[in-house]
């Protein structure tokens, strides 16, 4: 068994500077889970503490059962892979991979059984004569987490290690390390700002904000059930649209924005649930998927139309986005704001010209409202 419990842990800098406020998780043995937020949010100051490489200020963290607080990085049997690479240009790959292991006295057969498996494993065997700069930035990578393998840690943890991959190898290397996951059913805990890479990765998410953990959940859950703006609007690319409005009842409930100009009625199920909030400043978040036009689809549910301008449009080979203008206000002054806009996400059949009105259909069944003033809680 291989768990991670930190239990209101906090990091406090001179000053007072609070960087992580009461963290409580439960990491299950074999479970993969990924700290997301913004550049920050504290999710590697919190990677730094269960490695011991920050000093925790409150709390306390535990590896199976242990208390951790005071143990030394090199005492705790986990394996830390960097955004960085970290490897020694004058080694060999197999020298690099081998080097942690030397340390420790280990026999040198065993070293060498350990690496040819590690490097079998990351697709590394006919690199492991060559030296760093002899690899590409991806493969540089593969030692580094070669190097993390041949120790067997009881725990794997990732800091942003595909930060300085380009795209396509970025996509290459997190299928490398989800495969190694579950090849090695080890567990791992990994730290990134890409929610794609949260959302294709993770067993669990950690969404961190300003140093408060906003949600943990599955990535689905976070995705269809979210508990504040927030979290809604971080996970999911394009990212959810948000529209600033209220509600009224006219032969069933309305939501209309705050020109007055879209007006989208609500199905039973979602009406039901916002009865109390009628005449109240709410925002509906609704995702790009779920507005489409009416032109190329007979989607089912319950939709509402409306027709709106379109200013950018972006293709995007098997699916375009659309950015659409919201009606102005009459007293508005007209600007590019992206809260102006709401983006629509539709297959490639045709393209639209820009300045085109558009009738598109919103489907508010799929819709989540929030309250305005206190923007983190999540109504419906």
């Amino acid at each position: 068994m291989s768990t991670v419990v930190l239990k209101g842990v906090e990091k406090v800098y001179e000053g007072g500077v609070k960087a992580v406020h009461d963290f409580n998780l439960t990491v299950a043995d074999k479970e993969f889970v990924v700290f997301v937020g913004p550049s920050g949010c504290g999710k590697s100051t919190t990677l730094r503490m269960i490695a011991g490489l920050e000093e925790i200020s409150g709390g306390e963290l535990y590896i199976d059962d242990k208390l951790m607080n005071d143990v030394s990085p090199k005492d705790r049997d986990i394996a830390m892979v960097f955004q960085n690479y970290a490897l020694y240009p004058h080694m060999t790959v197999f020298e690099n991979m081998a080097f942690g292991l030397e340390l420790r006295k280990f026999p040198k057969e065993e070293i060498k059984q350990r690496v040819e498996e590690a490097a079998k494993i990351l697709e590394l065997t006919e690199y492991l004569d060559r030296k760093p700069k002899a690899l590409s930035g991806g493969q540089r990578q593969r030692v580094a987490v070669g190097r993390a393998i041949v120790r067997k840690p009881k725990v794997f943890l990732f800091d942003e290690p595909l930060s300085n991959l380009d795209a396509k190898l970025r996509v290459q290397t997190r299928t490398q390390i989800s495969k190694l996951h579950k090849m090695l059913g080890a567990t791992m805990i990994y730290v990134t700002h890409d929610q794609v890479e949260a959302m294709t990765m993770a067993d669990r998410i950690v969404v961190m904000k300003s140093g408060f953990v906003q949600q943990i959940d599955t990535p689905l859950n976070l995705y269809n059930k979210p508990n504040n703006k927030f979290v809604a609007g971080f996970i999911g690319s394009p990212a959810m649209n948000f529209i600033d409005g209220n509600l009224y009842q006219n032969g069933g409930l309305h939501f209309k924005d705050k020109s007055g100009k879209l007006d989208l009625n609500l199905p039973d199920m979602v009406a039901a649930k916002l009865q109390t909030r009628v005449g109240q400043d709410l925002t509906m978040g609704i995702r790009p998927e779920d507005i489409y036009d009416v032109r190329f689809s007979q989607r089912a549910g319950f939709v509402s139309k409306s027709k709106l301008t379109l200013d950018v449009v972006e293709p995007m080979g098997n699916e375009i986005f659309l950015y659409l203008a919201l009606p102005a206000a009459a007293n508005a002054v007209a600007t590019a704001a992206a809260e102006d806009q709401v983006v629509a996400r539709i297959d490639s059949r045709d393209i639209p010209e820009t300045g085109e009105d558009l009738e598109l259909a919103f489907d508010t069944t799929k819709a989540h409202f929030f309250e305005k003033a206190a923007e983190e809680k999540l109504i419906v």
